[in-house]
């Protein structure tokens, strides 16, 4: 979905003042003919707060529609640009709204809302520098971010969007997290240290305001995946391996694999081959194939890729770039093995 049509989705679910108006006297008429019809007389004052507070009805159900409607903020909306007005709904409803602020005297750090899936969560927070400071940077991210979860690992990352000024005192950022399993309805502690900035790649990161920022919350988001038990044997690299979850939604699709011979099947997939700036090919891409015909595949590595040599276990995380119509999908394909979704 463009930001055009996005902005389209806003705009209709907010009734102008003239729709208001029309609304009013639809209303009023409808009001005069039943009054008319039943022959009586109601007091002018008492139909004209009978009037209103059907208008006034009316514009609270349209505006309680509107804020369920488009729950995301517009900014990360853009950010996810959902492929149709559907998928919209579907993300606002899994959001959940923090709106937590701390601040000191280098600046405020506010996390306005959430969502995630089975292995991926994305927040976006708002930063406010004092007075006068302008971030216009091309890149940033905090020097050191401190999350506590129940997870044993996790990646962390952060993306700068456009807020619609770019010479303020204001950036807005998504970070994302990847972990092993979901940390939906978990309380937890973030700590923040050193904002920094950076021109596009390959750029160096330099803190511009030094500070520490700490908070915790509840991750209270609704998970979007979709899990598939799958259970069967594919060969990778020409080794055996069992394919045994397959988790599926818009924002990431995850795959969960076991194997004896991970040692050799990562030696055969050998280290990621940069084919542009701080691009690298993906050593184990993933088809989707849609149920109109099209396809994709996860020719760049964008995600996180996990060993776990103890347990014979391999976990591989695919993001993407907006999210995907997982609605849609017909089947996905994964070494020599390709896997109906139904």
């Amino acid at each position: 979905m463009s930001n055009k049509n996005i902005n389209r989705l806003f705009e209709a679910l907010t009734p102008t003042t003239e729709q208001n108006e029309k609304m009013f006297q639809n209303i009023l008429a409808q009001s005069q003919n039943e009054n008319t019809r039943r022959r009586g007389f109601a007091p002018v004052k008492r139909a004209r707060s009978v009037v209103l507070a059907a208008v006034l009805m009316v514009c609270l159900t349209t505006t309680a529609f509107a804020a369920a409607y488009t729950g995301l903020d517009k900014t990360f909306l853009k950010f996810l640009s959902p492929v149709n007005n559907e998928q919209a709904e579907y993300l606002s409803n899994g959001a959940y709204m923090v709106d937590k602020q701390v601040a000191n005297e280098n600046g405020s750090l506010t996390i306005k809302q959430v969502i995630g899936d089975s292995n991926l969560t994305y927040i976006l927070m708002n930063f406010t520098a004092p007075e006068g400071t302008v971030l216009n940077a091309a890149r940033y991210r905090f020097g050191d971010s401190m999350i506590t979860t129940d997870q044993d690992y996790q990646s962390i990352g952060f993306k700068v969007l456009d807020d619609g000024n770019p010479v303020d005192n204001k950036i807005s950022l998504v970070m994302n997290i990847m972990t092993k399993n979901s940390i939906a309805g978990q309380t937890v502690n973030f700590r923040f240290k050193d904002l920094q900035a950076a021109d596009p790649l390959p750029g160096i990161f330099e803190t511009v305001i030094p500070g520490s920022w700490e908070t915790a919350f509840k991750l209270d988001f609704k998970e979007y995946s979709n899990l598939y038990q799958i259970d069967q044997n594919i060969t990778m690299f020409g080794y055996e391996a069992l394919l045994n979850t397959i988790s599926v939604s818009p924002i990431s699709i995850s795959l969960k694999i076991q194997s004896r011979s991970l040692k050799e099947i990562n030696e055969a997939a050998g280290r990621l081959k940069e084919i542009g700036q701080n691009k690298y090919s993906d050593n184990y891409p993933i088809t989707i194939n849609y149920k109109d015909g099209s396809s994709e595949t996860t020719s760049i590595f964008t995600g996180l890729h996990l060993l776990d040599y103890l347990n014979d276990q391999m976990l591989t995380i695919k993001t993407f770039e907006h999210v995907i119509n997982d609605k849609e999908i017909a089947s996905i394909v994964f070494f020599d093995k390709e896997i109906a979704l139904n």
